[in-house]
């Protein structure tokens, strides 16, 4: 059954090459505007939890903000209670830039699912989730 697998990995890499194309003027090639979509909305995640969050391993992840900290599209500021953790922000800039950044996720992702029933998406969410966990 790794031909389930192999499907997933071409969806990713269809949508990431989408992207990135799509991004690429505005700075946020590799995939880098998953970073300011999630950091949109949930403002204040410490460095690390942002990684978590995308599944990213932590240098990966610290390298991609502070490039994006470097474009003026995210900010970093030392927590309050403890001064080891950093916490990472939007700047106007990516508040500005985050609606149609929103739109593109939604947009593909109802393309990509137009072909499923509501009950065949709520499946495969399901199954997905199921399988996320043993990773």
């Amino acid at each position: 059954m790794f031909k389930i697998i192999r499907n997933i990995g071409k969806i990713t890499r269809s949508l990431q090459i989408k992207s990135n194309k799509q991004f690429q003027a505005v700075g946020l090639g590799n995939n880098s505007f998953i970073y300011l979509i999630r950091v949109c909305e949930k403002p204040g995640m410490f460095l690390g939890e942002v990684a978590d969050n995308l599944s990213i391993d932590r240098t990966t992840a610290f390298r991609t903000i502070k490039r994006l900290v470097d474009t003026n599209y995210l900010r970093l500021e030392v927590d309050s209670t403890d001064g080891r953790l950093r916490r990472v922000f939007p700047t106007d800039k990516a508040k500005k830039i985050y609606p149609e950044l929103h739109s593109f996720e939604k947009d593909s992702s109802e393309k990509l699912l137009s072909n499923l029933t509501l009950e065949e998406q709520q499946t495969l969410f399901q199954l997905l989730e199921k399988c996320s966990n043993n990773i």
